[in-house]
C-alpha cells in the first residue's frame, strides 16, 4: 500500500483533473517515431519514442488529465500500451532513492532542498534544474553542485529548486494544475531571505539550459543579485517547436503567454544587472539571436564555447565553478604576461595563437579565454590548450567573426581557475586582427509585428548570419495565418496585389527583404509564425531572384501548415512543380 499512501498524499489536483502514467510495452518498433495520447480526439501529452533505462519499460507519467475513463483515450500510433489513471502523482523507487540522497523536502507544492550554512548564512546561492532525458526513471533533478564543499558553503545557504511539475517540468511557471507558481516559489525564496536578513546583493541565482531560464524569471524581483547562467532558452514557444516537446509543452497555453526569459533579460540589460552569461552560436533553437548580438552593456559578460548546447556546461565547468566560488569568497586576481599573438585570417573569420610566459605556462585546471570589449559588455571567446603549454589558440570552431565581435578591441588572455583565481595576461600593443566586416552592424532588436516603419532584423545559427528589413501589422483579431510577403525591395507595396488566401484571414501581414540571401530564410519564417501564435503560414513571393533557391529554403519551414506561392504565373507554376517533386 505504500505507493498508493505516498501518491495520495503527493499533491491535490483540482476536481475533475488527475495524474495518468502511460506505459508503451513495445516501443522498440517504433523508436524514433513521434506519438500522441489523446483524449477525446483532443492532444494532452506526445513525445519522441526514445528507449528507457535498462531493465525497465518505456512510461511517461503524470500526464494531466480531465477523465479518469480510460476508455476516452486513445495512442496515434498502432502499438499496445497501458494507462494508469488516479488522483495522486505517480513516481519511481529510483525517484525517491533521489529526493533522500539530495534532501529534497516538498513545502506545500515547491520543492527544493538546502544545502550549507542553515544556521547564520551570509549569502545566498540559489540553483534551477535542467532537463534530463524523457525516458528517466529520475524525471525531477536539482542542479547540486556536488563540486562545492561543506567549506565552500560555510557562509552560504544554498537553496536547490527542483522542477516537479507535469511529466518533466512546467520550467516552474506553472503547477500540475496549470496554475502559475510565480509568487508562490518568489515568497519562497523571499522568505528565505528575509530570515536570515540577507542583502540581495549577496544573493546569485544559477541555471544551465532550462534552469538558466527559470532563473531569468525569479531573478526578476531582485536587481542587486547576480546572476551566472548558461544556454538559457529565450523564448518558450520557439524552443518547443521541436520533437519532444511539440505534442506537451508547446500547447500549454500558460508557458505561451508568459512575459519571455528574452524580455525579462532585456530589461535586465537597460538595468545594468551583473550577468555571466554561458553560450555557443550552435545553438539558435535557445539563444534566439540574442546573446551573440548584444553588445554595450555594462556588467554583462559573455563567454561563447564551442561545442552544442549540451555541451557547454560540462566544457566550461572550471570557470563556472570558478565565478560561484568568487561569489562565496570574493574575487582573488593574479597576472602573468602574454608575450606575442599571432593572427591567422580563415575563412569567414580570424583564428588567434597567443604565447604565455613561464608563469601563464603553469597554470593548472583553467579555462582559457581570449577578452575583448563591445563597448561596456565583456566578451571571452574559449581557447584550446596546446601541446605545448605555453601556448593557447582558437580552433576554427572557437575563430572570431568581423561581423559581430571586437576585433579591434582584444584586450588580454584570461584563465579562470575552478579554486576562484582569474588570471590576466595583457595582449602585447599594436595586436589588431584586420578584416572588418563592412555590412550594416547586425541588430539584436526584438521582432516587433505591429512595426508600421521599417525596422532591422537579424538572427544567426552557427556561423551564418542573416540581416533583413522588415514591416509588420496585425491585419484581423481573428485571423488564423500569419502572412509573410518577400520581396525585393523593401519599399515595395504588396497590399494590392490579389492573393488566393482561400476560406483563411491573415491574424498579421508583414514583408520582408532578406539582405543576406536564402540560407536562414526558413528560421527567420518559423519566428514570424511562432510570435504571431497563428496557426498557419502563407509566405508569398514577389519577383525575388533566385527563385528556386527562395522557395526551397521556404518549403523547409518545419511548420505543419505552411504554404509558398508565387505572385506571377511562371513563378507559381515553377514553385508548384518543385512541391510535387519533394512530396
Amino acid at each position: 500500500m505504500e505507493g498508493s499512501i505516498r501518491r495520495l498524499a503527493s499533491e491535490s489536483l483540482p476536481p475533475g483533473t488527475y495524474f495518468a502514467k502511460l506505459t508503451l510495452p513495445q516501443w522498440q518498433e517504433h523508436q524514433g517515431k513521434a506519438f500522441r495520447l489523446l483524449q477525446d480526439r483532443e492532444v494532452v501529452y506526445g513525445n519522441l519514442i526514445e528507449p528507457p533505462a535498462r531493465g525497465f519499460p518505456l512510461e511517461y507519467r503524470n500526464i494531466i488529465v480531465t477523465s479518469k475513463d480510460p476508455a476516452r483515450f486513445s495512442l496515434d500510433i498502432d502499438t499496445p500500451y497501458h494507462l494508469a489513471i488516479g488522483r495522486g502523482a505517480f513516481t519511481t523507487p529510483q525517484q525517491l532513492k533521489y529526493d533522500q540522497q539530495y534532501g529534497v523536502e516538498q513545502h506545500g507544492d515547491i520543492y527544493y532542498s538546502l544545502r550549507g550554512n542553515k544556521v547564520n548564512p551570509k549569502k545566498i546561492l540559489i540553483t534551477f534544474p535542467g532537463f534530463g532525458p524523457s525516458t528517466s526513471r529520475i524525471s525531477y533533478a536539482v542542479s547540486y553542485l556536488k563540486d562545492l564543499t561543506a567549506h565552500d558553503l560555510k557562509d552560504t545557504l544554498m537553496v536547490c529548486f527542483q522542477d516537479r511539475y507535469l511529466p518533466a517540468g512546467s520550467y516552474m511557471m506553472t503547477d500540475n494544475a496549470g496554475r502559475p507558481l510565480f509568487d508562490r516559489i518568489n515568497r519562497a525564496i523571499e522568505e528565505l531571505r528575509t530570515r536570515f536578513d540577507i542583502d540581495p546583493a549577496e544573493m546569485l541565482f544559477f541555471g544551465a539550459s532550462k534552469g538558466g531560464s527559470i532563473a531569468i524569471q525569479y531573478a526578476q524581483h531582485f536587481p542587486a543579485a547576480r546572476l551566472l547562467i548558461a544556454v538559457p532558452q529565450m523564448n518558450l514557444p520557439y524552443y518547443f517547436n521541436k520533437p519532444f516537446f511539440r505534442n506537451n509543452l508547446f500547447l500549454s497555453d500558460p508557458l505561451r503567454r508568459m512575459v519571455q526569459p528574452e524580455d525579462n533579460l532585456r530589461q535586465y540589460f537597460r538595468e545594468g544587472r551583473t550577468i555571466d552569461y554561458f553560450y555557443t552560436n550552435s545553438d539558435e533553437l535557445s539563444n534566439h539571436s540574442l546573446i551573440e548580438l548584444v553588445k554595450d552593456v555594462p556588467h554583462l559578460t559573455k563567454y561563447r564555447i564551442d561545442g552544442g548546447h549540451s555541451e557547454v556546461a560540462r566544457a566550461a565547468l572550471p570557470a563556472m565553478l570558478g565565478l560561484i566560488r568568487e561569489f562565496l569568497h570574493g574575487p582573488q586576481h593574479r597576472s602573468f604576461s602574454c608575450e606575442n599573438v599571432r593572427v591567422l585570417p580563415q575563412e569567414h573569420g580570424v583564428q588567434l595563437q597567443a604565447r604565455l610566459d613561464q608563469t601563464g605556462s603553469t597554470i593548472g585546471t583553467a579555462n582559457w579565454f581570449i577578452e575583448g570589449w563591445l563597448g561596456k559588455t565583456r566578451f571571452r571567446q574559449l581557447m584550446t590548450d596546446h601541446s605545448y603549454n605555453f601556448v593557447k589558440y582558437t580552433n576554427h570552431n572557437q575563430r572570431l567573426f568581423p561581423a559581430y565581435d571586437p576585433l579591434d578591441a582584444l584586450s588580454a588572455v584570461v584563465a579562470i581557475e575552478p579554486t576562484r583565481t582569474t588570471w590576466t595576461g595583457r595582449l602585447p600593443q599594436g595586436v589588431v586582427a584586420a578584416g572588418h566586416d563592412d555590412r550594416l552592424d547586425p541588430s539584436s532588436t526584438p521582432l516587433d509585428l505591429e512595426a508600421k516603419q521599417t525596422r532591422s532584423y537579424a538572427l544567426l545559427d552557427g556561423d551564418k548570419l542573416s540581416r533583413s528589413s522588415y514591416r509588420s501589422t496585425k491585419a484581423n483579431a481573428d485571423g488564423d495565418t500569419m502572412e509573410l510577403h518577400f520581396v525585393a525591395d523593401i519599399d515595395s507595396d504588396v497590399s494590392m496585389i490579389p492573393i488566393d488566401r482561400g476560406t483563411h484571414r491573415a491574424s498579421h501581414i508583414a514583408v520582408v527583404e532578406l539582405l543576406d540571401g536564402w540560407d536562414l530564410a526558413e528560421l527567420l519564417a518559423l519566428r514570424f509564425v511562432i510570435a504571431s501564435g497563428a496557426q498557419r503560414l502563407l509566405m508569398v513571393l514577389h519577383d525575388v531572384e533566385p527563385l528556386t533557391e527562395a522557395a526551397e529554403a521556404l518549403q523547409r519551414v518545419d511548420w505543419p501548415h505552411s504554404t509558398v506561392m508565387a505572385t506571377t504565373a511562371d513563378d507559381a507554376s515553377a514553385i508548384g512543380e518543385m512541391a510535387a517533386h519533394v512530396y
